[in-house]
């Protein structure tokens, strides 16, 4: 996976430098030959700061390994909506190239049951979260910058606040022809629990994506997935736990 975030990097990269020299080659045509040709370029895209804010939908899911796969539907971490701002903030006055940062807001649920012969279980996860996002993004202004193109890559820095899991039980006995049932909550960030600490706090991750804003309005996507491991279900084995995934569809206001 994390071959395919490279050469997706590398792709983006490809393509905004494509555009670049077929503008600079367009431009370059009605210009003097004295004229550099990039600065004409550039010259037209704007290079003042912006403001973004925004609300998400969030497509997300643990990344356990192939033989962890039951660990799925203990942990159901399938969506997520999110509540966000961000600003660029312009590194070079030739160039429309930003340094973007912000912080959203993120509420990450799902859902997911497993049924037996005799028994079955219902598990639902509820986690709260604050990311700090910190970008390099170049802004591709089109027609005088009425519509705006802004690919973007850089690190994410999640702070997990609360989490809790609960899993409902019943189990049905055909013999005495009785059922029984049970449920338990746990608080996964809590160390008094006997289950507490199964999530961990901090995450660092690799952020990439791109923005189009056209008329103050903005519509993107992006993905965030993890350098370190979000959930460890046994503590003294570092082999187990998953890595999260988390892609970004939002809509919300360019200023």
């Amino acid at each position: 996976m994390k071959k395919f975030y490279f050469f997706l990097v590398i792709a983006m990269m490809a393509v905004a430098t494509s555009a670049s020299a077929q503008f600079v080659q367009s431009g370059a045509n009605n210009q003097s030959k004295n004229n550099n040709q990039s600065g004409n370029f550039f010259s037209q895209m704007s290079t003042d700061n912006y403001s973004r804010i925004y609300v998400g939908y969030n497509p997300t899911k643990i990344k356990w390994e192939d033989y962890q796969s039951e660990f799925e539907k203990l942990f159901p971490m399938k969506h997520g909506i999110s509540l966000g701002y961000i600003y660029g903030a312009n590194i070079v006055d030739s160039l429309p190239l930003y340094v973007e940062f912000g912080g959203n807001f993120q509420y990450s649920f799902g859902k997911d049951e497993s049924e037996g012969d005799y028994e079955s279980y219902k598990y639902k996860l509820n986690m709260y979260s604050l990311n700090v996002p910190v970008n390099l993004a170049f802004r591709f202004g089109f027609n005088d910058n009425k519509v705006e193109i802004t690919p973007y890559l850089g690190l994410n820095f999640r702070v997990n606040l609360a989490g809790n899991m609960k899993i409902e039980y019943e189990f049905e006995d055909d013999y005495y022809g009785e059922s029984y049932s049970d449920s338990a909550d746990i608080k996964l960030f809590d160390s008094d629990e006997e289950m507490g600490n199964i999530f961990k706090r901090f995450q660092v991750g690799f952020n990439v994506g791109v923005n189009l804003a056209f008329s103050g309005f903005n519509i993107g996507v992006g993905y965030t997935t993890d350098f370190n491991k979000i959930c460890s279900v046994d503590q003294d084995n570092d082999d187990l736990g998953g890595k999260l995934g988390v892609t970004t569809i939002s809509v919300g206001f360019a200023f």
